[in-house]
Parts: C-alpha cells; structure tokens; sequence
C-alpha cells in the first residue's frame, strides 16, 4: 500500500514538473521572444502620451481619465478608431533585423538623421521612447528605424511610417455634431422653406408625432436620420475662423435643433454659406458650443434638409384590425364585409361566403399597402377625381368611428391620387399596391380579374 501510495506521489510531482516546464515555461517563453522582438517593448496601457513630428507638424495627445484627447497644435476630441489603431500598431512593431550602432554607419543612407520624421512616446511611468523614422529598405514593406536612446539602427515594418505620417485632421474627431440618440426627445429642422417639428411624445412607447403639421411619425425614418447625423464627418476644418468666416453664417437659414434629455438641452447644427473646392460644393457648417468651424459636402448637406414628409407614417388609415366591424369598398370594385362577432368575417348581404381569418388577413395587409408616395402641395382637388372615386375604402370601427381613404385619378403614370376622408392632404400611391386590392376584391368575389389600372 506504501509503494502504490509512493508511485502516485511521483506520478503527481512529475505532471507537475511538465506542466510547470513545459506548458506554463512555454508561455514565459513565449512572452520573452515577443518582448524581445517588440520594437517598443510596451503595452497599450503603458503609454500616457504620443508625439508626432512629421515635417512641419507636431501632433501630440494624451491619456487623461482613461481617454485619449490631443493637446497639439489644438485642443481637439479624437478619431478613437484611428487613435486605437496607431497604438496597436506602435505596440505590436517588430525588430525584424539591427543594423548597427549610428556611430558606425552613414545615417543618410538610411533616410535617418535629417529625416524629420520622429516618434516619442511616453509611459505613465516616465520611461520615454525616441525613434527616428527612415526610408524604406530594397525588401518590400520593411523601413529603417534609428532608436536615440540606444544610438542603433533597427529594421521594423513600412506601417509605422504609415501611422506616424497620419495627419491632423485624420486623428481628430470629425463628426458633425455630437449626441446620444437615446436622449432626443425634439428635433426641429428649419430650412428656407419649412419648419419641421418632430417630438417623441412617449418615451417608453417611442411615439413620435411631428407636431409642426399634427401627422404621426415613422419611427424608422426617426432612427434612419438620427444614424445620419451621427454618421456624417466633416470634410475640412477651420480651427481659427477669421471674422470674415464666421461671417458665413449671418441670418442662415439652415439649422439643425436637438432637444436633448429630460431638460430638452438644444443641441445646434447650423449650416451656412457654401464654398466651391475643386468644382465642389461645400458649405460651412457650426455645432453649437464648439469652437471650429468644419466643411461639410453639399450631398450631406441635402441628406440632412428632409421635409416633413420624409418622416412622416406613410399609411393613410391607421386603425386596430381587432377592434372593426365592417369595411365598405365602393366604386369600380365593390365588397362589403360585416364582423359577426363569435360567427367571423363573411360577405355582406351574402351570409353564405364566410371569410376565413387568412382572407381578412389579406384584405387587412392590402388595405395597408396603399401608402403615400408622394405628397403633393395642391389646395384644388377637384381635377384628382375625389368627388367621384374611382374607389372608396370605409371602414367602421366598434365605437362607430369611420375611416377610410379615397382613391381618385391616374396621374398618367404609375400612380393615383389618393388622400385619407378625414384629412385634405393628397398624395399619390402606385398602382401596383392599388391592383393588389382590386385583384383581391375579384378573387373575394369569385370574378375574374380582367381590368387594368
């Protein structure tokens, strides 16, 4: 019983032993090779700041509060993608060969020395780094680097040049405005010929109305333009805009408002004058309590400028199926159906043609698929053939409320003129989604569908 007891002891110590040497003296191993090999030999949180001289700019920034925030030659927010993806790259650069020491060596002959090209980071421990940055070597996608803390020459990757020659206005943030899309409550977007108001009425339920012309919001049209505006970059910047640039925003007419958290905190994006670059057109534009003045591109600036329609609910009757009674259909093609409460759905004055709950579901969906298209500015509707439609959905609630929509003219296209009966508001609908009624009501009917729109 002793020796087993003794042979299991053994057994144990030795699998300790392997693991200890081989597995985990692998990973130390590991570790050495790759410190050894690390041209820098820091880790991301290591670094507290960055430097970069490249000809005539020195950009620096720094790590406060765990963000990152550059200090030269302005005081600006960062590109945080950018940001992270210059630090990985100065945090995984390899020593692929050394050269040699600078005392023995032409520097010139590697682009170093008179480069102007230099690297200086710094640890929060007060360690700082200095790299020159040379030419390129005869080995594709290799570069001469000159460490001057070591006086040597090394061999690294062409991507750190790559970083080190990032400009300021790639480093920096270039959104157009900032905000977080869950704190709007209001968005008024004022132009020269509309004023839009759109107000989030239940947060809980997200019921947007826009309330400047009392219609019920699209809540993805809502989300769809907030994603924009967040999205947009700035194509340029003006850091210190002389008088005659700020200018270029007297009396605009173009202007952005969020109403941000419970305290409707205005947010401001005013667009102004534009600027022809290149046979380009750009526009100035300002967010409020920023110092800068950016360019954004004419086509941002009009994906910006939507008009009410936009976002508005392109439906033109909204209802609660489960709460209607009975749907009239006139005009060109006619159907009557009735609720019969516990008995279902069937045809009116035919008791005998019960709907199943799958062709209502079909008559419901067709009923909704006539959308607006297209909103027209028109006041006289007499010529779009309302008085005498070519049909007429009615439909009657539990409560005896009506609502429906009318279907009038063919604009010679591939659309009618349809508006809903309680509003004067005219739009046009494709005949497409109006033929999927007309076929329905047919095969409803039992009638074959003969007639073109």
């Amino acid at each position: 019983m002793r020796r087993i007891f003794t042979l299991f002891i053994i057994a144990i110590s030795l699998g300790l032993f392997v693991y200890i040497y081989e597995i985990e003296g692998d990973k130390k191993r590991e570790e050495k090779k790759n410190f050894n090999e690390s041209l820098f030999k820091i880790k991301n949180d290591d670094i507290k700041s960055v430097t970069l001289k490249n000809h005539s700019q020195i950009i620096k920034y720094i790590k406060d509060d765990n963000l990152w925030k550059i200090t030269k030659p302005f005081n600006l927010s960062v590109d945080k993608n950018n940001i992270d993806l210059q630090i990985n790259t100065f945090v995984n650069s390899k020593i692929k060969r050394k050269i040699g020491l600078a005392d023995e060596l032409n520097l010139i002959n590697y682009g170093l020395g008179l480069s102007n090209i230099e690297l200086l980071i710094e640890t929060f421990e007060g360690h700082k780094i200095n790299f020159e940055i040379g030419n390129e070597s005869a080995s594709k996608g290799d570069l001469f680097v000159f460490n001057k803390d070591s006086n040597s020459v090394i061999l690294s990757s062409n991507e750190l040049k790559n970083q080190v020659l990032k400009t300021l206005f790639e480093l920096r943030d270039k959104k157009i405005i900032h905000f977080d899309k869950s704190n709007v409550n209001q968005i008024s977007i004022i132009t020269e010929n509309d004023s839009v108001v759109i107000e989030n009425q239940d947060k809980i339920n997200q019921l947007w109305r826009i309330t400047s012309h009392n219609l019920f919001a699209d809540n993805s049209q809502i989300d769809n333009y907030l994603n924009s505006l967040n999205r947009y970059n700035a194509i340029d910047f003006i850091d210190n805009p002389s008088k005659n640039e700020k200018s270029y925003f007297k009396n605009s007419s173009v202007s952005i408002i969020l109403y941000l958290g419970t305290d409707l905190t205005k947010k401001t994006l005013t667009i102004g004058k534009n600027k022809i670059i290149d046979s380009d057109t750009n526009h100035y534009g300002f967010e409020s309590g920023k110092s800068n003045i950016f360019l954004i591109s004419d086509e941002n600036k009009k994906s910006l400028m939507k008009d009410h329609f936009y976002f508005q609910d392109k439906k033109l009757i909204n209802y609660n199926e489960n709460d209607i009674k009975e749907i009239n259909i006139l005009g060109a093609h006619k159907l009557s159906v009735i609720n019969e409460d516990s008995l279902g759905w069937y045809i009116s004055l035919d008791s005998t043609i019960k709907l199943e709950k799958s062709d209502m579901n079909r008559l419901f969906s067709a009923i909704n698929g006539i959308q607006a298209v297209e909103f027209l500015q028109y006041e006289d509707q007499e010529s779009f053939g309302f008085n005498e439609p070519f049909i007429e959905v009615l439909i009657n609630n539990s409560q005896q409320n009506e609502m429906g929509l009318r279907i009038g003219n063919s604009d010679n296209s591939l659309n009618r003129y349809v508006k809903s009966i309680n509003s004067e508001r005219i739009y046009k609908a494709t005949n497409n989604s109006i033929e999927r009624l007309t076929n329905l009501i047919n095969e409803l009917k039992g009638v074959e569908n003969t007639e073109e729109l």
